[in-house]
């Protein structure tokens, strides 16, 4: 979204750090559709349970919802083909607010809004904004799945897991044997465990103790989000440990910069011309998401707001198959290879912040 108000360098540099093509303006229409494809998987995930159960499924456990909003200051002069571009393509229009007279009224209102879509497990992604602010692009995502093989929480029992400091606790597996998707590729065991439709929870369980190393060798085609279709369907005999997390709100700024997006945070080099015509530059993009990996599914949360200030009002400059070990946990959409989630796991009784 931030990208549909960016021009000259500003837009090249974060298409290249992006991954854009070279007809960089399709990528709007282009997640349109994404959206629209993951959205209809969990009324056809409910629609066939329904058929294919005895017991009747619980609406409540079938979600999957991607939504975007848009919050500027009420006396800024806003593009308007940057808000169609975002109405059309992300169903998200604009809230006009007072981030000058009453910032933290705008504050609280972004983080409500974010709590409601996300069930109330996603809160207080906001803490405090600079007084510069003047919009806030934001992005919610909410995921509640039944698996396709739930684990009997009879089989559930206390079992010892080595955390990334070397350390041992004592925490609940999750015990059964089904045929899962499974590859063994020499550095690392991956299973992957269906959900609905084409989505599917993708544990991955790297040799090497050091889960760092693995990671640093992850790409776009890496089994850990892209399980070939051949390794489908092995009969495996899996343990995992119970999860929930929720994570503090953390900045992507500096990893966004050293990827090549420096002018879009610098107020002297940033161009959001297409976006406003005051300067404006992003001062941050703040991210928070919590995970629960449960007997009867998964559910998984998160929000991400990109923050832009102004440059001429800023004083400050920007931001610069014993699961039993530290592990790689993704979650995927195999028709379009869009991944969802991504993270670790290295002490699953740290339930993380509140």
């Amino acid at each position: 979204m931030a990208y549909a108000g960016a021009h000259g360098e500003t837009a090249t540099q974060m298409a290249t750090a992006l991954h854009f093509a070279s007809a960089a303006s399709s990528i709007f229409s282009g997640q349109n559709a994404l959206i629209q494809s993951l959205s209809s998987d969990a009324p056809q995930a409910l629609a066939r349970d329904r058929q294919n159960s005895t017991t009747p499924p619980n609406p409540s456990d079938y979600q999957l919802q991607i939504v975007n909003s848009v919050w500027g200051e009420q006396t800024y002069p806003w593009q308007k083909p940057f808000l169609d571009t975002l109405a059309e393509n992300y169903g998200a229009g604009i809230y006009l607010d007072d981030f000058i007279g009453n910032l933290a009224a705008t504050t609280q209102a972004i983080n409500s809004w974010v709590s409601t879509q996300t069930d109330d497990k996603i809160n207080m992604l906001l803490q405090r904004l600079d007084p510069n602010t003047r919009l806030v692009l934001v992005n919610a995502l909410h995921l509640k799945l039944p698996w396709s093989y739930p684990f009997p929480a009879t089989a559930t029992a206390p079992a010892a897991f080595t955390t990334g400091t070397g350390s041992t606790v004592s925490t609940p597996f999750m015990n059964q044997m089904q045929p899962f998707g499974y590859l063994d590729d020499g550095q690392a065991k991956i299973v992957s465990l269906p959900l609905a439709e084409a989505l599917a929870v993708i544990i991955t369980l790297p040799y090497a103790s050091d889960l760092s190393t693995y990671e640093s060798t992850l790409t776009a085609q890496s089994s850990a989000v892209r399980l070939p279709p051949e390794s489908m369907g092995s009969l495996v005999n899996l343990s995992l440990p119970k999860v929930t997390f929720t994570s503090a709100t953390f900045s992507l700024a500096s990893i966004l910069q050293s990827m090549g997006m420096t002018d879009a945070f610098d107020p002297n080099d940033a161009d959001f011309s297409n976006l406003c015509e005051r300067p404006l530059f992003i001062s941050d993009v703040l991210q928070k998401t919590c995970i629960a990996v449960e007997e009867t599914g998964v559910e998984a949360a998160a929000a991400t707001a990109a923050i832009f200030e102004d440059a001429a009002a800023s004083t400050t400059p920007p931001p610069t198959v014993v699961v039993n070990r530290p592990f790689l946990l993704s979650i995927v959409d195999q028709a379009t290879g869009a991944i969802l989630f991504i993270g670790h796991i290295t002490d699953p009784t740290d339930n993380g912040s509140p």
